[in-house]
């Protein structure tokens, strides 16, 4: 299997995630070369617009995965409704979700993917969100040698998510979306002075 030469960030989260993804975003750079997956809990039958409502906070062009599509740096993707994804090879896939698959998993089954395919370049974000989601995909990246941010609890509307995954495991940082988005800048920019394969977590 064939490793990506950059980072992809995997953001996963659910209910009031509108506002944090806005924040997050407009303290995203352009040029990181990082790549971004949003993983939003969504409903089977509503039409996300999270696209159009992103965009004027975002420096980097958006895209809704519809179909196979190959994961390119300084680029945003969103799953769809009614859909999982994963990702293999560089190529982000999607499934369906059956109307038997009640509970979202969404998060765990991107991560899962996101660990096996980009290693010490997979970076998972937990976001605002009831339930447990993200938890198991967490440490899956943590330990496939990845990257794990989580949403300081006390900034997120909905607790369940962040909650679980610092409860699940050691997040290399805790912080609120803006400080968040500034600290993986931060220690992009640094791992790439240093010519670090990884991804630097802390320092």
């Amino acid at each position: 299997m064939v490793k990506p030469d950059f980072f992809i960030v995997g953001l996963g989260c659910s209910a009031g995630c509108l506002d944090v993804l806005k924040t997050f975003f407009t303290h995203i750079p352009e040029g990181t070369g990082i790549a971004f997956v949003v993983v939003q809990h969504l409903s089977r039958n509503y039409t996300s617009i999270l696209d159009k409502l992103l965009q004027s906070h975002a420096r980097l062009p958006i895209v809704r995965v519809l179909e196979d599509m190959e994961i390119k740096p300084d680029h945003i993707y969103l799953l769809p409704e009614g859909k999982f994804m994963l990702i293999k090879d560089g190529i982000l896939t999607l499934t369906p979700r059956t109307s038997t698959q009640i509970v979202n998993f969404a998060v765990d089954i991107f991560f899962r993917s996101l660990a096996v395919y980009a290693g010490n370049k997979a970076i998972g974000i937990i976001l605002t969100g009831m339930g447990t989601d993200g938890m198991e995909g967490a440490k899956a990246i943590y330990k496939a040698g990845g990257v794990v941010y989580v949403q300081e609890p006390a900034s997120a509307v909905f607790k369940g998510m962040p909650m679980a995954a610092i409860s699940g495991d050691h997040p290399d940082l805790v912080l609120p979306p803006a400080q968040l988005a500034q600290a993986l800048a931060k220690y992009y920019r640094k791992s790439e002075i240093k010519g670090d394969k990884g991804f630097e977590a802390a320092g």
